[in-house]
């Protein structure tokens, strides 16, 4: 139960159960830069995310405390609110977010009506604690971490070598040992990277649009990044700014994968000439007159598209998702009622 979050535990759960979660739970919606508590509120609830994106403030003077950045299925609160302590951070909200709320003073029910879901609490503090162990074992060892991805959190593992301000190279293989991905940070800042066939921002956006990667990484400190491997411009922006972009992709790239389940139907042009809508983010643009120009040569499915295009995969649902609505594309099985233009 270690890789299973929130949502993936209610579906397991019978109706009784989920009516119950749902009556002695509510939903707290906050706007960016809202608190949710405060170092010294009392720990009266805990809180899963339903979307968005939550910092977690080290209590410290210092402005350069490091910060933790957690998103959706995520799960906050809980050690106070178990034990009876105080908060020990602060919790605020990096953009609109939508929390479901557990009172403490509704435990007893909950153990009553829904008890799963304490064991799944228990897993889920049981895995971070694994987590947190290990990595400290790493470091105080080696100043290297590896592991299966299986046992840890991509973005803890991330985190750790942000907050460290380490430098060297993080490496992520498959389950056949095969390279997938490497970044080089420096200084605890991403500057370079590779994941597939893509480079640079593009490649740290696909490390984490997908929440669940199979294989092992591997960071070791001080060490040079690949120059015949890694051929990518330098990455500028910062490490805590990049996660929380490339967390909120995450969740948006979830809502579309749900729309686009069957990522092996094809998709075909229904117009000669591409015509980016006005209302259309500008930044997408390029990303469309890409996947434009390979949807030239007939149809072409999704997967296709990433393994032809140098952007993520979030990009490119989010064009097909834009081209679609505009009519610029349709899927093959629909194309029956469409001419070209």
């Amino acid at each position: 139960m270690f890789d299973q979050d929130f949502f993936a535990f209610c579906t397991g759960l019978r109706l009784l159960e989920l009516k119950a979660i749902g009556e002695l739970s509510r939903v707290r919606h906050l706007g960016e830069g809202e608190t949710i508590y405060s170092t010294g509120d009392p720990g009266d609830a805990l809180f899963i995310i339903n979307r968005g994106v939550v910092e977690i403030i080290q209590p410290s003077a210092q402005k350069s405390a490091p910060a933790a950045y957690l998103s959706r299925g995520d799960i906050l609160g809980e050690v106070e609110t178990l034990s009876g302590l105080p908060r020990k951070h602060v919790a605020r909200a990096c953009e609109p977010v939508s929390l479901q709320c557990f009172q403490r003073k509704d435990f007893p029910e909950l153990v009553r009506r829904v008890p799963s879901f304490f064991h799944f609490l228990s897993s889920q503090l049981a895995s971070r604690l694994a987590q947190a162990r290990d990595l400290a074992l790493t470091q105080s060892h080696c100043l290297e971490l590896s592991g299966n991805l299986a046992n840890f959190d991509l973005i803890t593992v991330y985190q750790t070598i942000a907050n460290s301000a380490q430098t060297g190279q993080l490496r992520i293989s498959s389950a056949n040992s095969e390279l997938v991905s490497a970044f080089f940070f420096e200084q605890g800042q991403p500057r370079g990277g590779q994941f597939d066939h893509l480079t640079g921002e593009e490649a740290f956006w696909q490390l984490f649009v997908n929440e669940h990667l199979v294989g092992t990484f591997t960071f070791a400190a001080d060490g040079l990044p690949e120059k015949d491997w890694i051929q990518s411009e330098r990455i500028t922006k910062n490490a805590s700014e990049m996660l929380i972009n490339a967390l909120q992709g995450r969740d948006e790239f979830a809502e579309l994968k749900q729309r686009f389940r069957d990522s092996k139907a094809t998709l075909q042009r229904t117009k000669a000439n591409l015509a980016w809508p006005a209302a259309g983010a500008p930044e997408l643009q390029p990303v469309a007159e890409q996947v434009w120009q390979f949807a030239a040569n007939g149809p072409v499915t999704l997967d296709a598209l990433y393994q032809l295009c140098a952007f993520s995969e979030l990009k490119i649902y989010q064009v097909v998702d834009e081209l679609i609505q505009s009519r610029q594309l349709v899927w093959s099985h629909d194309a029956a009622n469409q001419k070209v233009a």
